[in-house]
């Protein structure tokens, strides 16, 4: 509990920063798998250098009046679940915070591949400085391309004040897959959002 709570003042002082002006975005809500050794095994790919045993989970309930403000940010309402958010907290080995972790489904309405649902389950990892440490993919059956580096480095370092918009502030979408490039650069966007309210002060 005091690492948690001293997770939480490093981060929330990292994520002071002004809110930039709302992004292009679809409906979302938070992803979540049906065991812990998924979860973590998906947590590892964010923060790599994490203690695998040091992993904590922060559980957030917002209130109305941060519901709204969230809402008129993100320009979507929240599901009834992810207004009672889950944060996976990182240290290394030696205790140092690393930072936080969330997932994110930037999608609702179903997408159908080759007869099959076409899934967009987005991992973020936000450093101690409130940036954008490393985003991942997960069993995405699309272009391949939208999990890889090339792509998905594009929005490291990125803060609530950056430009998340395809096209623009040097963003370049995956060939063909316009809406999906679009949904993992919001995704990202969220998680800053949602971390700030539940971590951070505004």
């Amino acid at each position: 509990m005091v690492f948690i709570k001293r997770t939480l003042t490093l981060l929330g002082l990292a994520l002071t920063f002004a809110l930039g002006n709302p992004q292009p975005t679809a409906e979302a809500h938070l992803a979540k798998w049906g065991s812990w050794e998924i979860t973590h095994r998906n947590l590892m790919k964010l923060f790599p250098d994490a203690d695998p045993n040091s992993w904590r989970i922060k559980r957030y309930q917002y209130s109305d009046d941060e519901v709204k403000f969230l809402e008129k940010e993100l320009g979507f309402e929240l599901y009834p679940e992810d207004k009672q958010p889950e944060f996976f907290v990182a240290q290394d080995a030696g205790g140092k915070l690393l930072g936080v972790a969330i997932f994110i489904d930037p999608r609702t309405k179903p997408k159908v591949l080759n007869g099959g649902i076409l899934t967009l389950e987005v991992g973020i990892g936000v450093n101690a400085e409130g940036k954008i440490n490393r985003i991942r993919v997960y069993d995405y059956r699309g272009n391949v391309n939208l999990t890889k580096e090339d792509f998905l480095g594009q929005l490291r370092g990125r803060t609530l004040g950056s430009d998340f918009t395809m096209g623009k502030d040097g963003l370049v979408g995956v060939d063909g897959e316009p809406e999906e490039s679009q949904l993992v650069a919001n995704a990202a966007r969220e998680a800053l959002l949602l971390m700030k309210v539940a971590l951070g002060r505004r």
